[in-house]
């Protein structure tokens, strides 16, 4: 059996016992060929998205069951048939149910197994850096003094081209 999600929109101008009868009938059929219904939500009246057979409103309803494609099908052939309903949606739901124990435990393994990996890349990744971080420990060092050496040059340089204007009228004397 699969778990299936429909949507029923009916007519506003469809009375709610007759609306209540037809709803009835659908989980008669689903149970009558061996499903089962888990829910009906009654969203009542809202104003639909566009105008669908010339109406602006519907009355909502929401069935979640279970039940084979045949009488799925049945189903469906069903509301369409029906003056009620204007718009109808139905779904497979079976992300709904919950796992069984070995789908549980096939999971939990996975997920070990995951993160047991992602720990040996973690492991890998810091002995990477360990090796790295010694290996270019002197290098940083002997960089660092060469680059204050530069700098050291540098304002020299711009000491000796600092000459102002009166340098200038100076230097023509």
């Amino acid at each position: 059996m699969r778990r299936y999600e429909m949507v029923l929109v009916a007519a506003p101008t469809v009375p709610e016992e007759s609306l209540d009868q037809q709803i009835s009938n659908i989980e008669q059929m689903i149970a009558d060929g061996g499903g089962v219904v888990h829910k009906v939500d009654r969203w009542g009246r809202r104003k639909l998205a566009f105008t669908v057979r010339r109406f602006n409103e519907g009355n909502y309803t929401l069935v979640l069951y279970d039940a084979d494609p045949a009488v799925e099908k049945e189903v469906l052939r069903r509301v369409k048939l029906t003056d009620a309903f204007i718009r109808f949606l139905s779904v497979r739901a079976d992300h709904e149910q919950p796992p069984t124990a070995e789908e549980k435990a096939a999971l939990e393994e996975a997920r070990r197994e995951h993160l047991r990996r992602a720990a040996e890349r973690a492991a890998m990744a810091d002995a990477a850096e360990d090796e790295q971080d010694v290996e270019s420990e002197p290098e940083d060092e002997e960089d660092e003094e060469s680059d204050d050496d530069d700098d050291r040059q540098a304002d020299e340089d711009d000491s000796d081209d600092e000459s102002g204007p009166d340098d200038a009228e100076e230097d023509k004397e």
